[in-house]
């Protein structure tokens, strides 16, 4: 009898005080300009990413619980009025989404960062999506403003950091790559 008392009661405690899954936090990140990130069970069966600032909250991504939080990714790099949400899963390549704080939303898709300066606010990837696919991406944080540079093509890399910046000055950027020759290469874009 003493057996089926305790048993019961282990199991009421166990329904009444267990912790909720959806009510998990997995991982808070503490962004410029008092938001918080974080990436939290959003559902029975979800994980999300959850903006928060104040009272409001946004949920920006969601995937299956079962696919783990590292698809959702991490938090990359904190600017003013946005940052950088990384996803890098198996052997695929750094991926990912700048995105704006006030409004929730993605600025732009790149992939494979190669160069970044945190002081005066710039970086360099891979352009992904629209205006970006098949362009070298200059992105300046300060002005929140792109610029698009093409790709070498005689190269034979194809994927993940392909690319080396050599140079960059307010009229030109220089980026070292290896040809289909297999010898380094400097290429000289002009900067607008």
């Amino acid at each position: 009898m003493k057996n089926i008392f305790c048993f019961c009661f282990v199991f009421i405690c166990t329904l009444c005080f267990a912790k909720n899954p959806k009510d998990s936090i997995y991982k808070t990140y503490n962004l410029k300009g008092g938001y918080t990130l974080e990436i939290k069970s959003v559902g029975n069966d979800s994980v999300g990413t959850v903006l928060i600032k104040g009272t409001t909250s946004n949920v920006l991504t969601a995937a299956e619980t079962k696919l783990g939080t590292e698809v959702l990714g991490y938090v990359y790099a904190d600017f003013d009025s946005t940052y950088i949400m990384m996803t890098h899963v198996d052997a695929e390549p750094m991926k990912f989404e700048l995105i704006d704080k006030a409004q929730g939303q993605t600025i732009i898709y790149g992939q494979s960062p190669f160069y970044r300066d945190t002081v005066k606010q710039l970086m360099m990837f891979d352009g992904m999506y629209g205006k970006g696919r098949g362009k070298i991406v200059l992105y300046n944080f300060k002005t929140n403003k792109a610029e698009y540079f093409p790709a070498p093509i005689d190269t034979p890399c194809f994927c993940c950091f392909c690319w080396k910046m050599v140079g960059l000055t307010d009229a030109e950027v220089k980026i070292q790559y290896e040809n289909l020759k297999h010898e380094k290469v400097v290429k000289s874009y002009p900067r607008k």
